[in-house]
């Protein structure tokens, strides 16, 4: 990996403690500099949902966090999408998220898969 200020590294991992890691953890490369598409944020939205729902016992308001990618899927298809209020939705589902180590990082990065969509 270069070390450029262009990429970062999202690890996922097949533990629930507070380290993504394990003996099933993957890594995915994002790169900072190129142009997210709809359709990757998308099906990044639809994994998170998926793991939250298979997660519930892991998170302190499960209802509150698959509401919140449930609107952040449908503000981000408007014609003309509110930057502010689609970011603010991502802040909270970042910190709802945030205490569960296997996912946190995931969602860091759709946090910056989405800013990049949205410039």
């Amino acid at each position: 990996m270069t070390h450029d200020g262009n990429h970062g590294v999202v690890i996922h991992g097949s533990s629930s403690g507070p380290v993504a890691g394990g003996p099933h953890a993957t890594a995915n490369q994002i790169n900072h500099m190129g142009e997210a598409s709809l359709r990757e944020i998308l099906e990044q939205l639809r994994s998170t949902r998926q793991w939250i729902e298979g997660n519930r016992s892991q998170l302190v308001e499960p209802e509150l966090a698959l509401e919140e990618v449930d609107d952040i899927a449908d503000l981000i298809q408007q014609d003309r999408p509110d930057r502010t209020r689609i970011m603010a939705k991502v802040d909270r589902l970042v910190n709802r998220l945030s205490a569960v180590g296997g996912i946190a990082g995931g969602a860091w990065g759709l946090s910056q898969l989405i800013n990049q969509f949205l410039r």
